[in-house]
């Protein structure tokens, strides 16, 4: 995936901070992710690739549904996450799921898999459409495409809360800084359709509050390993960001004034071929 010249080739990069923010992620987003791909029609027996595996949140859930008769394959070009990846399922007993390191690109020669799945992927990658059009034949026929990306913009926080639209600010430029779209998930419509799918969606919105809620952490971890990016680009100074402080910070203007957390809108959609 090529991005800005100017940028990391990912801007979040792949600090062991910003492999353990992935895993709060999955905690985050587990149960609306398992309900899409449900939904798609991901089965048990069914032979799976999830693109962009990252630190394996999709395919362990995929490995979940599709069972021991199943297989998974994750691919991903960051051996960091690849190598969490691996652990993880090791910790977790499973044997049918494996990873390699593979450009999204480069899939000319694998064996026709009965699903092709990612989440948060298609962000990424300027020629979504185009792509996705590609991932047409590395399915059997009839075969099942799916995705789930987000729109961070929808996210707010009620009543508003200027520190939390600071931040939310400062990630979504950073993201259209470096040519990605941090809406996609009412893109995806356009996108299947531009790559001859007919695509089916369903969206999933989380909210919370009080003194436990995981938003604190999650946009401060997001922050945090956005933050060289953020400077380098001059979109904020190191003590505007105060990352040490932010979780901490955004959990006080929250309390004080009884604020609740509209997560980003989840969206998921999926095609057969």
């Amino acid at each position: 995936m090529k991005i800005g010249s100017e940028l990391e080739s990912y801007v979040l990069g792949h600090s062991d901070e910003e492999l353990v923010r992935l895993e709060r992620q999955a905690e985050i987003f587990s149960e609306a992710t398992e309900a899409i791909l449900s939904l798609a029609g991901l089965r048990t027996g069914m032979r799976v690739l999830d693109l962009g595996c990252g630190v394996g949140d999709v395919s362990l859930i995929a490995a979940r549904l599709v069972g021991a008769e199943g297989r998974v394959v994750g691919i991903d070009r960051a051996e960091e996450a690849l190598s969490t990846a691996r652990r993880r399922v090791a910790a977790a007993g499973l044997s049918n799921i494996t990873f390699e390191s593979r450009d999204i690109e480069a899939l000319q020669d694998v064996e026709p898999f009965d699903a092709v799945i990612g989440r948060f992927i298609l962000m990424h990658l300027p020629r979504s459409a185009a792509i996705l059009a590609d991932l047409k034949s590395v399915v059997v026929p009839n075969g099942l495409l799916a995705f789930i990306e987000m729109d961070i913009s929808s996210s707010s926080a009620v009543p508003p809360m200027p520190l939390f639209t600071r931040c939310l600010d400062w990630i979504t430029t950073l993201y259209r800084r470096a040519g990605m779209e941090p809406d996609m998930g009412s893109k995806l419509y356009g996108v299947f359709r531009a790559a001859g799918l007919a695509p089916h969606l369903h969206g999933i919105c989380r909210v919370e509050g009080g003194p436990d809620a995981t938003a604190y952490d999650y946009v401060a971890e997001t922050i945090r390993t956005m933050s060289p990016n953020l400077q380098k680009l001059g979109l904020a100074t190191a003590e505007e960001l105060d990352v040490e402080t932010l979780s901490a910070r955004l959990r006080q203007a929250s309390l004080e004034a009884d604020t609740c957390f509209v997560f980003p809108r989840f969206v998921g959609a999926w095609a057969r071929t």
